[in-house]
């Protein structure tokens, strides 16, 4: 299972440089996936990360290519965050 922090950190290198143009898609992409990145870190309930995955694929479908490589690679990190959610919910968190 890939680690969706690692994931994150690594698309977040990636984007570096689109995402300095304001108001263009990898530029709030980057603003959703730091607050996703610190959702995952505090643990805090699995209902939290579930919001948090809702989110980011929300913004993701309305505003990427969905047949995009940035897309797949948001949709990836969202499904092990998801799991991550499902580890929390499972230990009653």
């Amino acid at each position: 299972m890939p680690d969706p922090i690692q994931s994150i950190s690594e698309l977040l290198n990636n984007l570096s440089a689109q995402a300095d143009v304001e108001e263009s898609a990898e530029w709030y992409l980057r603003s959703y996936l730091v607050d996703y990145k610190r959702t995952l870190l505090r643990k805090w309930s699995s209902q939290e990360i579930e919001f948090a995955t809702d989110a980011l694929m929300r913004f993701c479908s309305q505003a990427l290519d969905t047949n995009g490589a940035l897309y797949r690679e948001c949709a990836e990190i969202a499904e092990e965050g998801a799991k991550m959610g499902a580890q929390l919910k499972a230990a009653g968190r």
